[in-house]
């Protein structure tokens, strides 16, 4: 995996609030509304998370088991990393739905985290996001997205 980078954010208006972005997401979406920027950076498809168990292992490590749906059947995943981004994305790969974490960045918003992704598949790349009560849950559902979103290219 290549080193993340952490980017600042720019705070774009819309609706009646502030959409805080990270400067290097598209433009285009501080203007989105709430349901077309959810269907263009965190939509649905063929991988769902069922469930994901998270819990200490050995040398700082963590194990994450996790059922996940591909296209209607149900796997059931494990991996042990340095922390849950990595766990999870080496079940991704597990499954053949790699994604490769260009740019991350994660915000709080109320009781709720919000993660930003730009994620990369052998040269092909798109933004996500995901919403969660911890950072591991928000980072989890962004990576999910953006593993969607790369198997449709």
């Amino acid at each position: 995996m290549r080193s993340i980078q952490i980017h600042p954010t720019s705070l774009t208006p819309y609706g009646r609030g502030v959409r805080r972005l990270p400067t290097w997401f598209p433009p285009e979406a501080a203007t989105m509304t709430t349901a077309s920027f959810n269907n263009t950076y965190a939509p649905t498809g063929a991988i769902s998370l069922d469930d994901l168990r998270i819990e200490p292992s050995a040398a700082d490590m963590v194990r994450c088991t996790a059922n996940v749906t591909v296209a209607a059947r149900t796997v059931s995943l494990e991996a042990t990393a340095a922390g849950t981004i990595g766990a999870m994305t080496s079940m991704l790969y597990d499954i053949g739905a790699g994604v490769e974490i260009m740019s991350f960045y994660q915000q709080t918003e109320g009781a709720e985290i919000i993660t930003y992704l730009l994620c990369d598949r052998d040269g092909d790349r798109c933004w996500s996001y995901g919403r969660g009560r911890t950072g591991d849950e928000s980072a989890v559902n962004a990576l999910i997205s953006g593993a969607n979103q790369l198997a449709k290219n």
